[in-house]
């Protein structure tokens, strides 16, 4: 069985922690998950993390987050 792609990671991490749901997105190049707050998670091809209301005005999230984010789901 394949290794999971970093973005299908950090796409499962983000719902099993309970922090985004994934939604209908225009995007093809990014995965969009639904935030509580009402913002959106974008994650890209390559496991770049964004958030914010749209993609272009979307900012990158601090790689220590992705690392706490990945490592509390994967131990």
């Amino acid at each position: 069985m394949p290794k999971p792609t970093l973005q299908q990671r950090l796409v499962d991490a983000l719902i099993a922690t309970g922090r985004g749901t994934v939604v209908p997105s225009r995007s093809r190049k990014y995965v969009t998950l639904k935030r509580p707050d009402g913002s959106f998670f974008y994650v890209g091809p390559a496991g770049a993390l964004r958030f914010g209301k749209t993609v272009t005005g979307s900012v990158a999230a601090p790689e220590d987050f992705k690392r706490r984010l990945l490592e509390e789901t994967n131990p």
